[in-house]
């Protein structure tokens, strides 16, 4: 696990990229939603150390498609 959460940051990734990142550096990630989940796809808003090797993900829901991202 690295020393310094502050080296990773997620924000603006989808979801599933920031969790993946996370994990893979041996975090616990818990998610926390700012929205109801009616986009297409979630994303990163914020992110802070909740806990010792814990972090937490405020996500929100888009309602853009791009399609850059199909």
């Amino acid at each position: 696990m690295m020393d310094k959460q502050e080296d990773l940051d997620v924000v603006g990734f989808t979801l599933d990229e920031g969790k993946q990142i996370l994990q893979r550096a041996g975090y616990s990630v818990r998610i926390k939603s700012s929205s109801n989940p009616t986009g297409n796809r979630a994303r990163v808003l914020r992110q802070r150390v909740i806990g010792n090797g814990e972090i937490e993900l405020t996500i929100s829901y888009e309602y853009y498609k791009d399609p850059a991202m199909e």
